[in-house]
């Protein structure tokens, strides 16, 4: 999924190298708070480190990666950037998949088997399993519209993102989808947060991502943002239910 395994504060959304950055705000939350929420969604929503999702299929099949996980997906992360913007259709965003698993897999020393595993994972693509929820996303959700906040995903990701929020069951929960490929741009460039801002008919809003695109894009347009880090490496919410204490 497109995003780092775990995204310190001034990393951005899509995959970067981990190294060399200086630590950025995790809040920036202004009041009154408005009546919305956009929401990134790997590592936000969904937990996008292989952990949560290839290595339980690997272990199931007696194999275990043979060299460290953080350069491998480093590398399959840029080869998903580099062409992400163009996955408009899902033909061209399952084969981007393939390419992202298989550049993975070798990079994690299982090159006799990355073919076959990154075809398996493309045909059974919309197993929910291969996109685990972050703990109280749903959660989370249910109780922000209860209070009357609507809700749109700002996400840099292609053409399967519509269809993967409906294999979860989050689809009903959102109001508008920016997505990056869909809509012709990516984080942090504000037009996506403006897309969703449109959609909903609201001028503000808050702002919920992992990452310093996500924080660069929201301030740009005086939005509110907070900052979640699932593996509470990094200083940001330690889950998605600390973003209920923010938002009455």
């Amino acid at each position: 999924m497109p995003q780092t395994p775990a995204c310190p504060p001034c990393l951005g959304s899509g995959p970067q190298a981990q190294t060399g950055f200086t630590q950025a705000p995790s809040f920036s939350v202004k009041y009154p708070v408005a009546k919305a929420v956009l929401f990134d969604v790997g590592n936000t929503l969904l937990l996008a480190h292989p952990r949560h999702w290839l290595f339980p299929l690997l272990e199931e099949r007696g194999l275990k990666p043979a060299r460290e996980v953080g350069p491998a997906l480093e590398r399959a992360f840029q080869v998903y950037n580099a062409r992400h913007l163009e996955a408009k259709t899902l033909e061209g965003a399952l084969a981007l998949w393939r390419s992202f698993h298989r550049t993975l897999l070798e990079g994690l020393g299982l090159e006799r088997q990355a073919e076959e595993i990154a075809q398996y994972l493309i045909q059974n693509w919309q197993d929910p399993r291969f996109w685990p929820l972050a703990p109280h996303a749903r959660e989370v959700l249910e109780a922000l519209k209860a209070r009357g906040y609507r809700l749109a995903v700002v996400s840099n990701w292609d053409a399967t993102l519509p269809y993967i929020l409906d294999t979860l069951g989050l689809s009903p929960f959102f109001d508008h989808l920016a997505v990056s490929a869909l809509s012709g741009v990516a984080k942090p460039d504000p037009r996506l947060f403006q897309e969703a801002l449109q959609a909903l008919g609201v001028d503000r809003a808050t702002h919920v991502g992992d990452s310093e695109e996500d924080r660069l894009g929201a301030e740009a347009l005086g939005l509110s943002f907070l900052r979640v880090d699932h593996l509470g490496l990094y200083g940001g919410l330690p889950s998605l239910k600390a973003v209920l204490d923010f938002l009455p």
